[in-house]
């Protein structure tokens, strides 16, 4: 068994697979709001986190401003793209140091590339 296929527990229960994104140097638990590069735990506010988790659910894949913001802040909320922009330069500052970037695509969106996606 692999250790994706092996199951996590949480609180007594397990994690769904979707519900942690783990490519072995990089792993998120959605619902444990928890973080870790290469062992290395990193500490996010929950804003941020919210963010990063979205886009940790579909690496590699463009995901749109309003998709972001709708997953953070709700559909309630209009979207505000300084303030993500903020949020967004925020991440990277403290991604950087693992490898990690957000890459932007003007007037599309964002996306998560790893140091080997690069």
């Amino acid at each position: 068994m692999s250790a994706k296929e092996m199951p996590v527990t949480f609180m007594g229960g397990n994690l769904l697979p979707e519900e942690i994104f783990d490519n072995g140097y990089l792993r998120v638990e959605h619902r444990n709001y928890y973080v870790s590069c290469g062992g290395t735990p990193i500490k996010l506010p929950r804003t941020e986190f919210l963010i990063f988790s979205r886009l940790t659910r579909t690496p590699d894949r463009i995901i749109t401003a309003e998709e972001l913001w709708t997953s953070v802040w709700g559909s309630n909320k209009p979207l505000n793209s300084e303030s993500l922009h903020v949020y967004i330069y925020r991440l990277r500052a403290k991604l950087s140091g693992f490898g990690l970037h957000i890459e932007t695509m003007v007037n599309v969106g964002y996306r998560l590339l790893t140091s080997k996606t690069q």
